[in-house]
Formats: structure tokens, sequence, C-alpha cells
């Protein structure tokens, strides 16, 4: 594979896990961020600070959009005006009207555009589609997805009510994966509780909660937890059921390996980190491999039913989407 040029954009945690994949993968990348925090995010990681995003994107294969979200329909325009590569970070933009625009535009201009949703490369959810697609937990499928994490406080900008905070921002997670499994949603009922308007206050929580309705007849339940405190941890779980049987999966489940004496209090989860996986995809991509399992349509898939979700909340009211081909 060769060597690829990444302009990275952006110096919070998210592009630092992305600069490290990047990094191990065998990528060139500069950095550029507009909260002076490049030059410290690339002299520990490995890459090399720009000053401005046109320095950035001056012969680069791609950009890696992991500003936040306000900035990433700006940013991925000019780089595919610039006929630049685009990869970006979850959401692709702050409305389905913005992401449809970045979307057209990279179609017209004949450029690769990939969604950055991590999830789907953890192997816990990736060994879920393949499960569902195989036919092997059968019909009659229910699902429920959770997410819990720490409110992202300094991420989360200016957002209003209307805009649905959580429902738009950590649950995209569990609907991206509730989309990857079970197809088009046709209807979307949420409702929201906590902090909604940002900045949000030190020790904010928020919860989220939608069912979806599948085209093809499967429902899903996605919660979605910000919690006051960075304990316990971000944990992700799934119990999924059909006339074939179950499947469930929590991520603060211990390991089968058990390790003892020094070694333990370095030991994590084996195999390839998720953020790693899905880089390494996107290299891949890039250079002339097989194409990502994130495409446009879903980064669009995933906004349309998040935004649905915000506009349900706020309304009292299921939302309809249409889906070409659905029953009526």
């Amino acid at each position: 594979m060769r060597q690829l040029e990444v302009a990275l954009i952006g110096a919070g945690l998210i592009a630092r896990l992305h600069l490290e994949a990047w990094i191990t993968v065998g990528a060139t990348v500069r950095v550029h961020s507009t909260d002076g925090r490049a030059a410290e995010l690339a002299r520990e990681c490995g890459g090399k600070a720009v000053g401005s995003l046109e320095e950035a994107l001056d012969g680069a294969d791609l950009v890696d959009i992991c500003s936040p979200t306000d900035s990433h329909h700006g940013i991925a325009m000019t780089a595919i005006a610039a006929g630049v590569g685009v990869v970006c970070e979850k959401p692709l933009a702050a409305s389905a009207a913005e992401a449809e625009e970045i979307v057209a535009a990279a179609e017209q201009a004949g450029v690769r555009l990939i969604a950055a949703h991590d999830v789907r490369f953890a192997p816990a959810y990736a060994r879920l589609h393949e499960l569902v697609a195989a036919g092997r937990l059968g019909t009659g499928t229910v699902a429920r997805f959770t997410v819990a994490g720490h409110h992202p406080r300094p991420w989360t900008g200016h957002a209003s009510a209307e805009s649905g905070g959580i429902l738009t921002d950590q649950m995209l997670h569990g609907v991206d994966i509730a989309y990857w499994v079970f197809g088009d949603v046709v209807r979307v009922h949420a409702q929201y509780q906590g902090e909604i308007a940002a900045p949000a206050p030190t020790g904010a929580v928020a919860v989220g909660t939608v069912v979806l309705t599948h085209a093809s007849g499967a429902l899903s339940h996605v919660v979605s937890r910000w919690t006051a405190t960075p304990e316990p941890p971000y944990r992700l779980t799934y119990q999924v059921s059909g006339t074939g049987g179950t499947v469930t999966y929590d991520s603060e489940w211990p390991q089968e390996i058990q390790v003892l004496g020094d070694a333990a209090a370095h030991f994590g989860h084996f195999g390839e980190p998720p953020f790693v996986a899905e880089i390494r995809e996107f290299a891949q991509a890039f250079t002339g491999g097989p194409e990502s399992r994130l495409g446009p349509q879903d980064a669009l898939a995933a906004i349309r039913i998040t935004q649905a979700a915000a506009e349900s909340a706020w309304t009292g009211r299921a939302v309809e989407l249409p889906v070409k081909g659905a029953a009526a």
C-alpha cells in the first residue's frame, strides 16, 4: 500500500485517535486546528503542524475532518473543490441538508467520501452484522442498543433545544448500527430528558431514547446516555432477538483471558482497536483496495434518522421517513 498524505483537521481527542491510527497504517499526516493545539498534537503523535487549511490540503490525498460538527460542511466543501478526498468523523454535517450538499458535491466531482462511524469496526458489532445478514437470528427481529459516556461539554457548541442534543450526537452510534444491521428506517419515535442546550453546566446528564421501525419489519430501540462524570467509562451494549435465537454483548464484560501478576495492570482488549481497523480500511480504499463498508449514503441515512429523532422528541409525535420501495 502506497504512503498516503493526510490532512487532519482538529486537535481534540478524536483527532488524536485518528492521528495515531493514520501513523500506525503508515500515512504521513499534517495537522491543522484553529484552537492552537495542532503543534502539540503533532509533536506528541508524529505528525506535522501546518498553519492553514489551504496548506493542509495542498498535495494531500485526503482530508480527515475531526473538528466540531458545525465546521464539517465548510471544510468538506473546500476539500472537494480542491479535488481532495474526504474522511469525516460523525456526523457528516450538522443537518441533513448540509450532508446532502456534501454528498452531491463529492459525487459530481468524483471525490471519494467516507464517514467515520467507528462502532461498525468493533468486532462484536461486525459479528452481529454477519449473523443477521446470514439469517442466523431468523425473523421477527427485535433489538436494543445502548451507548453511555461522559457529556462532551467542550464539543457540543451552542446547540438549541430543537437541534436534539444527544439525539443528533451520541445516539448516531446506535442508530448507525441499527441501520447497518436491519436496513432502512421508515418510522422514528424519540424522547429526550436532561440538558439539551450547550455549553452544558458541569455535571450535566442527558438521556435520549428512540424506537426505529425498519422497512424489513425489524424493531430497534436505541438508548444513549451522557453521564455527569467520566466514571463509569464509555459503555456499549446490545441484545438482539429473533425466531432463530438471541445474541447479547456488553463492553464491560470481562475478557475471557485472565492475566495474573504485574502484566495484569497493562493488559487491554485483544485484537486491533476499532479506530485502527477503521482507518486501515479507509487507507485501503484510498489506495486502490476494496471500498469501505461506510459510504456517503450511510452518512446521510444516519443524519436523516437522528434529525427525525430530534423532531419527534421536540413535537412529541412519531416521524415517518420515506423509503423508496417500502410498503405503504
